[in-house]
């Protein structure tokens, strides 16, 4: 990267390949809060992007000439095939996206121009409390971002979730322009936690798609001791000069060099792509024209694979109250995975082993927790849990995880390997008994070590420090932080009652 260095720490440039479009952090938060909330679809937001491209183009014509905005360079930016009877269906599809867009007023688009709103403050909804907490979070929400054109195209083309909510990180917190010098600086830090808390999106899926964009050679990941890596995280350095039709090409011919085939992955936008990008996508998007998605339904039957879709209830099989059948008898066997497979730790972890060896799933330690992650996700939810994972795992959806099910996943693999753990909120009664005055002091001398650490520290949320030093719950936690204030505060009144109390004026 052709960086000069200047009297500051970082990495600098003089200009940034492609060009760019300023967008404000106010802007980003809010139009990913939208998605996050459901207010908007994903390819919605991607729509947002290619208008963001549209109007920069505009900005390079002569005065002499009227911009003009037509539906089907929208089409070409977010990935859709041109012609034939799927054209005409996905641009009806996106003229329900804009009006989507422009009923919540975050656009205004006409045939001649492109408005944007630039503050929440514009949007027709009622409640934004959601929106000015996660605002709160984030560090000066009032810059301007100069995000390259380049970053633009590839996110109307579409990346993950995971990979999307990483990349408005990255250039929130990496990306800044430098009046004084006159000079872009392209790196920065930051922690995957907090990206995970502030973006909703798991730890485990941002470590992914940090991989994928080190890959794609928009980012590069800087050397950092262990000390400044926990005081301040990661520090990754933005490529000025990337390239992503470059980038998706160097990977394929590496994957031929290295007897592999070539993905075919691809940020960039191109008119050649199959189309499928531009249709909603079917776990975060619905239909705005009033036709249903038809969505290719489970085998109802043992197929190659030979899952069996017998049903759990009879046969002599018995069932707990929450729908999981006990272990079968016979082995367990990744052909024929039973409901009561996933509810056993021991065949689940056998189901991965044949698993891996049938190339279904990875045998490192985040294969196995994804794995169990897929397993919690398909027990919980339908009537054939059994076809479901097995759908899960052949079709590799893996976005699929919630937080929830990795964490569940996480506790099942723990207590696998150390035992049961007895947690304070796996203990609590149905009637907790009265605590005794050694309780309170245990509770307060807890409260207050956790306050004094966060404070030395510099930590904004104490619930971090406490959740390090026990297993509790945030609601546990505002509990016992309530509760300690309130004492505090009986305390202070017994003091001024027992010295005569404050004097009045």
């Amino acid at each position: 990267m052709d960086a000069r260095t200047t009297a500051r720490r970082g990495h600098y440039t003089d200009r940034i390949e492609g060009s760019y479009r300023p967008i404000t952090v106010h802007q980003l938060t809010l139009v990913w809060w939208l998605f996050q909330a459901g207010h908007i679809t994903k390819r919605q937001l991607r729509v947002w992007f290619a208008l963001h491209e549209m109007a920069e183009r505009r900005r390079y014509m002569g005065k002499d000439r009227e911009a003009r905005y037509e539906a089907r360079e929208l089409l070409h930016l977010i990935g859709g095939r041109s012609g034939g009877p799927r054209e005409a269906k996905t641009l009806s599809e996106l003229s329900g996206d804009l009006s989507r867009l422009s009923e919540l007023k975050l656009i205004a688009f006409s045939e001649h121009s492109i408005q944007f709103a630039r503050s929440a403050d514009q949007i027709a909804l009622d409640d934004l409390s959601g929106f000015w907490t996660m605002l709160g979070h984030i560090d000066t929400p009032g810059r301007t971002v100069p995000v390259p054109r380049r970053m633009i195209r590839a996110l109307a083309a579409g990346f993950t979730k995971a990979g999307t909510a990483l990349i408005f990180t990255i250039l929130i917190r990496c990306l800044f322009w430098h009046k004084q010098t006159s000079s872009y600086r392209m790196d920065g830090r930051y922690k995957l936690g907090w990206v995970a808390e502030v973006f909703g999106v798991s730890r485990r899926q941002l470590s992914d798609a940090r991989t994928r964009l080190i890959d794609l050679g928009w980012i590069s990941a800087l050397d950092v001791d262990q000390w400044k890596l926990n005081r301040w995280g990661l520090h990754d350095l933005i490529d000025h000069a990337w390239n992503p039709s470059h980038a998706a090409e160097q990977n394929n011919q590496q994957a031929r060099e290295s007897g592999g085939e070539a993905s075919g992955e691809t940020a960039c936008p191109s008119a050649d792509f199959s189309g499928r990008t531009a249709t909603p996508d079917l776990t975060d998007s619905l239909s705005l024209t009033g036709e249903s998605l038809h969505q290719k339904p489970a085998p109802t039957r043992a197929g190659p694979a030979g899952v069996s879709l017998r049903s759990t209830s009879g046969g002599g099989r018995k069932t707990s109250r929450r729908g999981r059948s006990r272990a079968p008898a016979a082995a367990p066997n990744i052909r024929d995975i039973q409901a009561g497979d996933l509810g056993d730790t021991d065949r689940l972890l056998e189901l991965h082993r044949q698993a891996c060896t049938a190339g279904l799933a990875n045998a490192s330690e985040a294969g196995r927790l994804e794995f169990m992650a897929l397993a919690e996700r398909a027990r919980c939810r339908g009537s054939k849990p059994g076809a479901m994972f097995f759908w899960l795992l052949r079709e590799r959806k893996s976005e699929f995880i919630t937080l929830s099910d990795e964490d569940e996943a996480a506790r099942r693999l723990r207590e696998y390997h150390n035992g049961r753990s007895t947690l304070l909120h796996e203990q609590t009664p149905a009637t907790p008994p009265a605590r005794t005055h050694d309780d309170f002091n245990d509770l307060d001398r807890f409260v207050s070590a956790v306050l004094k650490v966060s404070q030395k520290h510099r930590v904004d949320d104490p619930y971090r420090v406490a959740r390090m030093k026990q297993e509790i719950t945030r609601d546990q936690w505002d509990a016992m932080h309530t509760e300690f204030q309130m004492r505090q505060v009986q305390r202070w009144r017994s003091t001024d009652a027992s010295s005569g109390g404050l004097e009045e004026f």
